[in-house]
């Protein structure tokens, strides 16, 4: 079973070396830094920012890292959850992913999101959809 908590700084060290190939490329593409030091930053930053985690390993911090290839099925309907818990406080959430990025743009728009078209965003000449869902 998935569960979720709320996430803390240390949790940098348990995710950052989970991160798929394409995640790794898409924070490069963003020119943030190393992974965990974005990871820290976005856990921060973050009012809800939580750890998805399965027999105290963890998944993923809200879809940054994970090791998902063991939980799809039950990831999916969690991260559903929260993306309607966050449209019962937000009008809007608006975010950026890499426009190659072809699995989490599917994922993206299965949860509602709406993907506009790539532009320059990040890391010169890196190319972003922006996303965005409203209530």
């Amino acid at each position: 079973m998935i569960r979720v908590r709320k996430a803390r700084p240390e949790d940098v060290e348990m995710i950052a070396p989970l991160l798929r190939a394409e995640d790794a490329r898409e924070v490069m593409r963003l020119g943030c830094g190393p992974a965990s030091g974005c990871i820290r930053r976005a856990i921060a930053g973050s009012r809800m920012a939580g750890v998805f985690y399965r027999d105290e390993a963890p998944l993923c911090v809200f879809g940054v890292a994970d090791a998902l290839s063991r939980s799809p099925r039950p990831f999916l309907r969690e991260t559903r959850r929260w993306v309607s818990a966050w449209m019962e406080h937000y009008s809007a959430l608006t975010n950026y992913v890499d426009a190659d990025y072809e699995k989490a743009i599917r994922w993206l728009r299965w949860l509602g999101f709406t993907i506009g078209d790539p532009e320059p965003y990040g890391a010169p000449g890196a190319m972003f959809c922006r996303i965005e869902m409203r209530s």
